[in-house]
């Protein structure tokens, strides 16, 4: 984990922390919050590396953009699974009755 990633979790964690602190979550709700967190960011760290040969060859045979233009669908495509995910893990929250999970930004 590159140091801005370490500063990153520390000051999420920190959050996390302070919302079991004033009973705002419960213990439960913790563990679950830190293990989704972990998760998401082992499930990058290996998309970045399972992705890294195929990158490779369509830099060398597509050029550098068009590399990295498929490189960013592919972790768009991610991070919507990714948030899928994190919305239904937020639903089992003890505090999931008072959340606007359906809202749209």
């Amino acid at each position: 984990m590159n140091e801005d990633a370490w500063h990153k979790r520390q000051r999420w964690a920190e959050s996390v922390i302070g919302l079991r602190q004033i009973d705002a979550i419960t213990e439960a709700d913790r563990e679950l919050l830190f293990r989704e967190y972990d998760g998401m960011q082992q499930a990058i760290q290996d998309e970045l590396q399972a992705a890294a040969p195929e990158f490779g060859r369509r830099a060398r045979d597509e050029g550098r953009e068009a590399a990295e233009s498929w490189m960013h669908a592919r972790m768009h495509a991610l991070g919507v699974e990714r948030g899928r995910r994190l919305k239904q893990v937020l639903g089992e929250l003890s505090i999931a009755d008072q959340l606007e999970l359906d809202r749209t930004a």
